[in-house]
């Protein structure tokens, strides 16, 4: 997987030897970088399907949300006995969940906001 953000980091701060024989790293990479990704859709640099060859929107994060994103695959990727989901939420449910104590650190970090009704 090529990215933003990799499986090599997350395990290099999780002092974890990477690849792992379960892929757990890479898992919890993959659903943290398409999570933040969906979210924060302000920090896409658009790409020009005019240039030769064509160039695709890139993700571009900022230092934070880099580093609170590899804090949140290192706590999902921790998280073994995380509940699959609960009824009647959305599939983000165990992504909240696995982030425990730091949820409020590691939200500020990727500039997650709450919804505002208005």
């Amino acid at each position: 997987m090529a990215g933003w953000i990799t499986p090599d980091e997350v395990a290099l701060y999780l002092d974890v030897p990477y690849p792992d024989a379960s892929g757990r790293i890479d898992l919890a990479t993959a659903a943290v970088q398409a999570a933040v990704e969906a979210r924060r859709s302000d920090l896409i640099v658009p790409g020009d399907p005019a240039a030769v060859p064509p160039t695709l929107d890139t993700f571009v994060p900022t230092e934070d949300v880099h580093a609170g994103a590899i804090y949140w695959a290192a706590q999902l990727y921790q998280t073994r006995n995380a509940p699959s989901g609960y009824a009647g939420y959305g599939d983000e449910t165990t992504l909240y969940d696995a982030l425990g104590a730091r949820r409020a650190e590691i939200m500020r970090l990727l500039g997650w906001r709450r919804p505002v009704v208005s």
